[in-house]
Protein backbone atom coordinates (compact mmCIF):
# COMPACT_ATOMS: atom_id res chain seq x y z
CA UNK A 1 0.00 0.00 0.00
CA UNK A 2 2.42 2.12 0.90
CA UNK A 3 4.51 1.42 -2.18
CA UNK A 4 1.17 2.48 -4.76
CA UNK A 5 0.61 5.48 -2.81
CA UNK A 6 4.24 6.84 -2.38
CA UNK A 7 4.52 6.07 -6.61
CA UNK A 8 1.59 8.14 -7.04
CA UNK A 9 2.75 10.98 -4.88
CA UNK A 10 6.40 11.35 -5.78
CA UNK A 11 6.33 9.74 -9.14
CA UNK A 12 4.01 11.64 -10.24
CA UNK A 13 5.86 14.80 -9.00
CA UNK A 14 9.10 13.58 -10.49
CA UNK A 15 7.27 13.40 -13.86
CA UNK A 16 6.19 17.10 -13.30
CA UNK A 17 9.29 18.06 -12.72
CA UNK A 18 11.46 16.41 -15.35
CA UNK A 19 8.83 17.30 -17.84
CA UNK A 20 9.40 21.57 -16.81
CA UNK A 21 11.00 23.05 -19.92
CA UNK A 22 13.68 25.89 -19.14
CA UNK A 23 13.70 29.13 -20.88
CA UNK A 24 13.62 29.20 -24.47
CA UNK A 25 13.44 25.30 -25.21
CA UNK A 26 10.71 24.23 -27.53
CA UNK A 27 7.99 22.44 -25.65
CA UNK A 28 6.92 18.68 -25.79
CA UNK A 29 5.06 16.86 -28.03
CA UNK A 30 1.43 16.02 -26.29
CA UNK A 31 1.62 12.41 -27.91
CA UNK A 32 5.08 11.94 -26.68
CA UNK A 33 4.49 13.12 -23.21
CA UNK A 34 1.04 10.80 -23.22
CA UNK A 35 2.95 7.86 -24.61
CA UNK A 36 5.79 8.08 -21.67
CA UNK A 37 3.18 8.31 -19.10
CA UNK A 38 1.10 5.37 -20.42
CA UNK A 39 4.30 3.26 -21.31
CA UNK A 40 5.16 4.45 -17.66
CA UNK A 41 1.67 3.16 -15.99
CA UNK A 42 1.86 0.22 -18.04
CA UNK A 43 4.82 -0.92 -16.42
CA UNK A 44 3.67 0.03 -13.33
CA UNK A 45 0.81 -2.27 -13.45
CA UNK A 46 2.44 -4.81 -14.97
CA UNK A 47 4.84 -4.67 -11.74
CA UNK A 48 2.34 -4.58 -9.32
CA UNK A 49 0.88 -7.92 -11.02
CA UNK A 50 3.68 -9.78 -11.33
CA UNK A 51 4.01 -8.70 -7.46
CA UNK A 52 1.16 -9.46 -6.26
CA UNK A 53 0.83 -12.88 -8.20
CA UNK A 54 4.13 -14.56 -9.36
CA UNK A 55 3.49 -17.77 -9.54
CA UNK A 56 2.21 -17.92 -13.09
CA UNK A 57 5.87 -16.84 -13.91
CA UNK A 58 7.99 -18.29 -11.75
CA UNK A 59 6.02 -20.97 -11.02
CA UNK A 60 4.66 -22.27 -7.63
CA UNK A 61 7.29 -24.18 -5.58
CA UNK A 62 7.41 -25.96 -2.31
CA UNK A 63 9.77 -23.20 -0.35
CA UNK A 64 7.25 -20.23 -1.56
CA UNK A 65 4.40 -22.11 -0.60
CA UNK A 66 5.27 -22.38 3.22
CA UNK A 67 6.52 -19.11 3.34
CA UNK A 68 2.71 -17.88 2.39
CA UNK A 69 1.11 -20.57 4.50
CA UNK A 70 3.76 -20.88 7.55
CA UNK A 71 6.37 -18.58 7.38
CA UNK A 72 10.08 -20.23 7.69
CA UNK A 73 10.05 -23.38 10.08
CA UNK A 74 13.34 -24.07 12.16
CA UNK A 75 13.42 -27.67 11.38
CA UNK A 76 14.03 -30.31 9.08
CA UNK A 77 11.03 -29.53 7.13
CA UNK A 78 11.33 -26.23 5.60
CA UNK A 79 8.82 -26.47 2.86
CA UNK A 80 5.80 -27.78 1.78
CA UNK A 81 5.88 -31.41 0.42
CA UNK A 82 3.86 -32.56 -2.84
CA UNK A 83 1.76 -34.86 -2.71
CA UNK A 84 0.71 -37.70 -5.51
CA UNK A 85 -3.18 -36.26 -5.18
CA UNK A 86 -1.44 -32.89 -6.69
CA UNK A 87 -1.89 -31.17 -3.34
CA UNK A 88 0.47 -30.40 -0.98
CA UNK A 89 1.23 -30.91 2.71
CA UNK A 90 2.42 -27.93 4.49
CA UNK A 91 3.46 -27.27 8.23
CA UNK A 92 2.47 -23.78 10.14
CA UNK A 93 3.41 -22.91 13.88
CA UNK A 94 0.01 -23.01 16.20
CA UNK A 95 -0.91 -20.63 17.81
CA UNK A 96 0.69 -20.82 21.24
CA UNK A 97 3.75 -21.04 19.07
CA UNK A 98 4.52 -24.47 20.94
CA UNK A 99 4.40 -26.66 18.07
CA UNK A 100 3.81 -27.37 14.16
CA UNK A 101 0.68 -28.16 12.93
CA UNK A 102 -0.05 -29.95 9.05
CA UNK A 103 -2.82 -28.59 6.67
CA UNK A 104 -3.59 -30.04 3.24
CA UNK A 105 -3.09 -27.53 0.93
CA UNK A 106 -4.35 -27.13 -2.58
CA UNK A 107 -3.14 -24.50 -4.96
CA UNK A 108 -4.44 -22.59 -8.34
CA UNK A 109 -2.18 -21.91 -11.16
CA UNK A 110 -2.13 -18.14 -9.86
CA UNK A 111 -0.72 -19.47 -6.23
CA UNK A 112 -3.81 -18.41 -4.11
CA UNK A 113 -4.35 -21.53 -2.44
CA UNK A 114 -7.09 -22.62 0.25
CA UNK A 115 -5.41 -25.16 3.53
CA UNK A 116 -7.36 -27.69 6.17
CA UNK A 117 -5.77 -28.84 9.09
CA UNK A 118 -5.06 -32.45 9.44
CA UNK A 119 -3.94 -34.31 12.24
CA UNK A 120 -3.86 -32.32 15.82
CA UNK A 121 -5.62 -29.42 16.82
CA UNK A 122 -2.69 -27.71 18.15
CA UNK A 123 -3.43 -24.85 20.55
CA UNK A 124 -6.00 -22.98 18.85
CA UNK A 125 -4.89 -23.24 15.25
CA UNK A 126 -7.75 -22.70 12.88
CA UNK A 127 -9.20 -25.36 11.05
CA UNK A 128 -8.96 -23.59 7.34
CA UNK A 129 -6.38 -20.71 6.28
CA UNK A 130 -6.30 -19.34 2.86
CA UNK A 131 -4.50 -16.99 1.16
CA UNK A 132 -2.07 -16.66 -1.97
CA UNK A 133 1.73 -16.87 -2.50
CA UNK A 134 3.40 -13.06 -3.51
CA UNK A 135 6.83 -12.08 -4.42
CA UNK A 136 8.03 -11.61 -0.76
CA UNK A 137 7.54 -15.82 -0.44
CA UNK A 138 9.85 -16.06 -3.16
CA UNK A 139 12.37 -13.90 -1.86
CA UNK A 140 12.42 -14.12 1.45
Amino acid sequence: MYFWLGWLTLGLLWYIGALRRKPGQDPYEPTHVGIVLAASAAAFVALGLFGARPSPVLGLNGGALQGSIGGNLIGPSDSCQPQPDGGWRCSRYDDGLSGTVSYKVHANGLGCWHAVRVGGVGEGSRKRLSGCVTLDDFVL
